[in-house]
């Protein structure tokens, strides 16, 4: 799969409230207002391309993919968040996959076409899907840490694996907590 998470850079400050952070349904509206214009996009694009030939049509064909496939991963996201929770249920891939041929495009041919409120609109939800897609990375990967611990079959293989257990043992060393907890459970309370 080649995925690639373009992560923009931060958010504009007038979408977000006073405390930083974007309530879930300015996020929904948001990500409507994106997939509305990218589907008006794709109508135009098909036209242009259509009178154009070779490596002009062949910008516009690869963008109309771009716009596809980033479509669909905010039509993931906003599956997840229209129920008022972020429950990180989205699926990576449909976030995370773009074209490759086409993200240098997205720079340098598809945001200077864009008016500076679209483009800020685009940064602003651009920006939204790469922490979505960091953040269901990090869900997922809690969700597997979860499950591993809790089976006696992974723990043993986990256990017979050294740079398994260093990695473990590393982050005992960065907690006091954890350090004081196998401590107190070898009888050697501090």
């Amino acid at each position: 799969m080649n995925a690639h998470i373009r992560i923009a850079g931060e958010v504009p400050p007038a979408v977000f409230e006073m405390d930083g952070n974007m309530d879930i349904p300015s996020q929904i509206r948001l990500m409507r207002s994106v997939i509305g214009r990218k589907i008006m996009e794709i109508d135009e694009y098909n036209d242009k391309a259509a009178e154009m030939t070779g490596d002009e049509a062949a910008k516009f064909v690869d963008m109309i993919d771009f716009l596809k496939n980033d479509i669909a991963g905010y039509k993931t996201i906003v599956d997840d968040l229209k129920d008022g929770t972020c429950d990180y249920t989205g699926d990576l891939y449909d976030i995370a996959s773009l074209p490759e041929a086409s993200v240098e495009l997205y720079d340098s041919f598809y945001l200077p076409m864009l008016s500076d409120e679209d483009r800020s609109d685009e940064e602003a939800a651009m920006s939204l899907k790469g922490q979505y897609a960091v953040d269901l990375v990090n869900s997922y990967a809690v969700k597997l840490g979860k499950m591993a611990l809790s089976n006696p079959i992974a723990l043993g293989i986990m256990s017979s694996n050294d740079s398994f257990l260093a990695a473990v043992g590393k982050m005992v060393l960065s907690d006091p907590e954890l350090q004081n907890a196998l401590k107190e459970d070898q009888g050697n309370p501090q």
